[in-house]
């Protein structure tokens, strides 16, 4: 039978809701899958379930107009296979817009260096995390639209055919190869995230950071204060999703959005839905083109 691994890196949790609906819907069509999220530490236990008969769905965030150095990384140390076959989805807050349309190619080079067969790509627009937040009604649409879109890319998957996709030229390639330069600000942003009084040693950083970067200043205390190391892939997960809101940078504050990152507040449905004219009207400018293309209001 099949072995169908679906593969997402999540760092504030919406690739998360993109893979999980994935199974969801695979499951349905009475396929059977196996879902992993990529971390530091899970990544070589990933690498080991793969054979030759491995299908691959690939779910990864969009950092800095790439996919996050681990997914580059993980990439490489697979074994190579010929004749399998793969899917890679890429999740922004922006959509398929300049700047972001060259964000899979590399993902795509190294599954063709490892033997498989990129059938199909899409972008996933999800509530944007980074200095800016999306609108709360668009974010809740984002997440509405979602069993609809992954419903449309799985069954082209399935069936072996490729989605449209906007093509990358030559400046999006340019953006995104200066986009790698991201990880140097990343460590220096992950060394420098502090702990306030408010902290209470729970340990949730330290047990969902993909990067393995936090760990207790206390070794022999589940209460210590967490401590920040040099391996940051900047996907603000801790400074979000912190229980007491205790965690906050000291350098890059621009990246975090004052008012936090609320996505279990978005999953709560609008009920009726915006109409077409009301999204058109809530995402006026070119900012929102990839957003508005995505809801396919223009």
């Amino acid at each position: 039978m099949e072995n169908l691994q679906i593969v997402y890196y999540t760092g504030t949790g919406s690739t998360r809701i993109i893979a999980n609906t994935l199974q969801t819907q695979l499951t349905v069509r009475n396929q059977p899958s196996e879902v992993n999220r990529l971390t530091v530490d899970s990544a070589q236990r990933i690498k080991d379930s793969f054979d030759a008969q491995t299908t691959l769905i690939l779910v990864h965030a969009v950092h800095a107009f790439n996919a996050p150095e681990l997914v580059y990384t993980w990439l490489k140390s697979l074994q190579p296979h010929m004749h399998r076959r793969a899917m890679v989805i890429s999740v922004s807050g922006g959509g398929e817009m300049l700047s972001n349309t060259a964000c899979r190619t590399t993902v795509k080079r190294l599954l063709t260096k490892k033997g498989f067969e990129v059938v199909t790509e899409a972008m996933a627009v999800m509530p944007n995390n980074w200095m800016s937040p999306t609108p709360d009604e668009i974010s809740k649409m984002l997440i509405q639209v979602v069993p609809q879109k992954v419903e449309m890319w799985l069954e082209a998957f399935l069936s072996g055919q490729a989605l449209p996709y906007m093509k990358p030229l030559l400046i999006d390639h340019l953006i995104t190869a200066a986009g790698r330069l991201e990880t140097l600000g990343a460590k220096q942003f992950g060394k420098n995230i502090k702990a306030s009084d408010a902290c209470n040693g729970c340990g949730y950083c330290v047990e969902n950071c993909p990067a393995s970067n936090i760990r207790f200043s206390d070794e022999t205390s589940p209460h210590g204060k967490p401590v920040f190391g040099g391996t940051c892939h900047f996907c603000l997960s801790c400074v979000y999703e912190c229980p007491q809101h205790a965690l906050s940078p000291s350098k890059l504050k621009f990246a975090v959005i004052p008012t936090g990152y609320p996505l279990r507040a978005y999953l709560n449905p609008l009920d009726p839905p915006l109409s077409k004219a009301e999204l058109s009207e809530r995402l006026k400018g070119n900012g929102w083109k990839g957003v508005k293309r995505y809801l396919e209001v223009e």
